[in-house]
């Protein structure tokens, strides 16, 4: 389910999965989530960034296509996930796009200032294993959202 940055070369929802993009620098950050999202039988495929300015450039050339679901870490290497949130909240065709600040950070500021600029949902990562597993049922209700979404705006 995993695939890294360097693979993607087009659209890589071709096979018909919903496209996550993950940008997080934790090795075992990115290896619980794919678990979480299997927990919750979320079948996708997982676009990983490790970190903010190889995400950036993605999202900027859209050589992963553009994601269902944008997974943002705040405080990544290099350039953090803000700077991130901005580019796709400024960016025709990105903008409507849900993004999830999955962050260590319980700071109230950092909520209301990344809620302020758009970001749909923010988690603060769980610290144990079962409490991080029920972020894949937040990110399935989101997909599904997705779907329903784009569909009755094709009506």
């Amino acid at each position: 389910m995993v695939v890294s940055a360097t693979v993607c070369a087009g659209a890589p929802d071709m096979d018909g999965l919903p496209t996550i993009f993950l940008a997080e620098d934790s090795p075992a950050d990115v290896y619980l989530f794919g678990e979480a999202l299997k927990a919750h039988g979320v079948e996708c495929n997982l676009m990983v960034f490790h970190d903010g300015e190889t995400a950036l450039a993605s999202v900027r050339a859209s050589s992963c296509g553009t994601p269902h679901i944008f997974v943002l870490d705040l405080n990544l290497p290099k350039i953090d996930g803000r700077e991130i949130l901005k580019y796709i909240r400024r960016t025709p065709g990105l903008a409507e796009t849900p993004v999830v600040i999955l962050t260590s950070s319980s700071s109230v500021a950092d909520r209301s200032e990344t809620t302020d600029m758009g970001a749909s949902c923010y988690i603060c990562k769980p610290l144990n294993i079962s409490d991080f597993l029920e972020i894949g049922g937040v990110i399935k209700a989101l997909l599904r959202l997705t779907r329903i979404t784009s569909h009755s705006s094709a009506i």
